[in-house]
């Protein structure tokens, strides 16, 4: 009759080849580490605060369209691209969304974060938290 254990360094199943009946490991050690088929497949998500402090609204009842986010240039920060026609570009098409209870900075700094793409993203995510508060202290530090 073939024995079955599980091995305790790789959490995998072993045949028992010997032919004498040799102790099978410490399963109490294993139990104590034991990580529910849950955990793995759905860790626990923790979202980090935002680099950027977004300025009150005047009242709780605004949209963000699709369409306004469509509108936006994307920006790669590849060789080929400007950064300064992309910061322009943005502000361009963020002056043609009119939303009544959002002023032009808060307009801006809720929408560049769909813009940046790729490394630029990954780079905001490292900024400090709440360390841009204005559009000014986003084009500094850009």
């Amino acid at each position: 009759m073939q024995e079955w254990y599980r091995d305790p360094i790789t959490s995998r199943l072993v045949r028992n080849t010997t032919l004498a009946h040799t102790p099978l490991p410490d399963t109490n050690s294993i139990m104590v580490n034991h990580v529910s088929l849950q955990d793995k497949f759905y860790p626990i998500h923790t979202s980090l605060s935002s680099c950027i402090l977004l300025p009150e609204a005047n009242g709780n009842n605004f949209e963000l369209k699709p369409q306004f986010i469509n509108t936006l240039p994307g920006f790669h920060d590849l060789e080929s691209e400007d950064t300064y026609f992309f910061i322009r570009e943005f502000e361009k098409v963020c002056l043609m969304m009119r939303i009544p209870q959002l002023g032009e900075d808060a307009v801006r700094l809720r929408f560049i974060p769909l813009t940046l793409k790729d490394i630029d993203k990954k780079w905001m995510y490292n900024l400090p938290v709440s360390s841009i508060s204005s559009w000014d202290d986003f084009v500094k530090v850009s």
